[in-house]
């Protein structure tokens, strides 16, 4: 590491030389890129933001001929450390120069991208194609990029029906340590273009989920489909966790929703806590243009009153290519979910289908808590288990909650048939760092103000988010979003483990490509 710390002078002035403004060594930006909304780590010794494939690979082959670590990061929305530096000197590559729509072709359904392209980007130019991508983003696509979700795992938009960011992807181009630019898929194989994903072995998949262990994704190539003509929305409430997860369980078998979300009470209070959904002019003119004005009156009446903040709430969006399969769809919903729980207007899953990518300013609390979720993925035959296990640690830890301000509410929804997802959402007064000063917007951080530091609240909150992960685990459950916080190699396989740590020697002799991840 000496001899790499000797030698980052000179191979830093060599990029410069070569990449000019590419090349970012300002302190209060390094300290910008070295920040994720949960974390800071080690100091960065420069920012790369390359426009190309090929520029990058000779900065990254120069980088870690130098014994200099490299680093991935998309549109910086990790809370697990994806991207923070764990070692010295580190250079973190900023993918979001690769912000070009290679092709949408909509005869053979496929579109290719570069990795820095954001996910509302992405829909803005679908949409005027007049289709999608089965899954469309998380609902922080308005910053997260298509390159961060396939490496650290991406849900919501569209997942209920069609699963999560890698069911949709057919191929990629990866950027190795060493400097190689690596094509997986068809697109691999000699004059043939991206439309297939399953030729011979599976490489795509390997580098899907890996946090940027394995290397840096510059293009993406995703499915398409048509974009549904018609929609509905469905709301209820329910007086238990076990109504609430049987309504989930039973939705997801069936196919019936594209996006689902739900709130226990306490996440409730919080959503109704910020400030009141009918002042905000965006949501509600969104509402109205897709919903009709009766709709966005509902929702400016009803303000804070749209849910019993007593209770648990679901909220879907149903889709199809006439209003004949919607209506079906909905009335099959309803029948299905029956006496689990009331129907209720569905003014939330319009807003948010109006409102997408809405979730930016959401890392902040009411009055202006740091925020950090902390999720899991089970079969829908263990959710209610888990959720109760999760109450009893959260009962037991009440007393240092209160000390410290803490509080929690839980989010959860579902991917495909199989899984359904429980995120507790921790809060806790504290400072902003530098990238919520950057990327909340500055009318939003006014309003709700900021708490200021509180360092026994935030170690509450650090060991209050091992605790958690540490249930979930107990509990079997899964993980999107690793990073360097959560469970991979703890207790897997060994035979797997070894087929892995082949594949990161291969590509990564050194181990410098985002030393770190992957590695609990």
């Amino acid at each position: 590491m000496n001899a790499a710390v000797d030698s980052a002078p000179a191979v830093l002035a060599q990029l410069q030389a070569r990449l000019g403004a590419a090349v970012i060594t300002d302190p209060a930006e390094l300290a910008y890129f070295g920040t994720d909304v949960y974390s800071a780590g080690q100091p960065l010794l420069a920012v790369l933001r390359p426009s190309t494939a090929a520029e990058l690979a000779d900065a990254v082959r120069e980088l870690t001929a130098a014994g200099i670590a490299v680093i991935p990061r998309g549109g910086g929305m990790s809370y697990t450390g994806g991207y923070i530096a764990a070692q010295s000197p580190s250079v973190l590559v900023d993918t979001g120069g690769l912000d070009k729509i290679v092709e949408i072709n909509v005869e053979d359904a496929y579109v290719i991208v570069e990795a820095g392209v954001t996910w509302r980007d992405l829909k803005t130019a679908l949409d005027a194609k007049g289709v999608r991508t089965p899954y469309f983003g998380p609902m922080s696509g308005s910053h997260a990029t298509v390159g961060g979700g396939m490496s650290q795992g991406a849900i919501f938009n569209g997942s209920a029906r069609y699963g999560c960011s890698a069911d949709a992807v057919l191929g990629l181009q990866v950027v190795t340590a060493n400097g190689d630019i690596l094509t997986t898929g068809s697109a691999a194989a000699a004059n043939t273009s991206p439309f297939f994903r399953w030729y011979g072995p599976d490489l795509t998949g390997v580098f899907l989920g890996d946090c940027g262990l394995l290397g840096i994704k510059t293009r993406v190539v995703l499915k398409l489909i048509p974009l549904h003509s018609h929609m509905d929305y469905l709301s209820w409430q329910f007086t238990s966790a076990d109504g609430l997860f049987g309504a989930l369980g039973v939705l997801a078998r069936h196919g019936l929703a594209s996006e689902t979300a739900a709130f226990d009470p306490s996440l409730t209070a919080i959503r109704m806590r910020r400030a009141s959904l009918a002042s905000d002019v965006k949501s509600l003119t969104n509402v109205i243009k897709k919903g009709g004005l009766i709709s966005g009156l509902k929702l400016a009446v009803k303000g804070r009153d749209i849910v019993d903040q007593q209770q648990f709430s679901l909220h879907i969006t149903l889709e199809g290519d006439s209003a004949a399969e919607v209506a079906d769809r909905v009335a099959r919903a309803k029948k299905l979910v029956g006496n689990l729980g009331e129907s209720v207007e569905p003014s939330i899953p319009k807003m948010m289908a109006a409102n997408p990518f809405a979730a930016w300013n959401s890392m902040l609390g009411p009055q202006g808590e740091r925020w950090a979720p902390v999720h899991a993925l089970v079969p829908h035959s263990k959710a209610v288990g888990m959720f109760n296990a999760l109450q009893d640690l959260f009962a037991r830890e009440a007393a240092t909650m209160e000390q410290h301000g803490l509080f929690i509410g839980t989010l959860m929804s579902s991917v495909g048939e199989q899984v359904a997802v429980i995120e507790p959402c921790i809060y806790w007064p504290d400072s902003h760092n530098a990238f919520h000063v950057r990327t909340v917007d500055a009318d939003h951080q006014q309003r709700i103000g900021c708490p200021g530091e509180h360092l026994q609240a935030r170690a509450a909150a650090d060991t209050l988010k091992r605790q958690i992960a540490d249930v979930m685990r107990a509990h079997g459950a899964a993980n999107l979003q690793l990073g360097k916080f959560y469970d991979y190699r703890a207790g897997r396989d060994p035979a797997a483990l070894a087929v892995l740590d082949a594949i990161k020697a291969q590509l990564d002799p050194k181990g410098l490509m985002n030393p770190g991840v992957l590695s609990r």
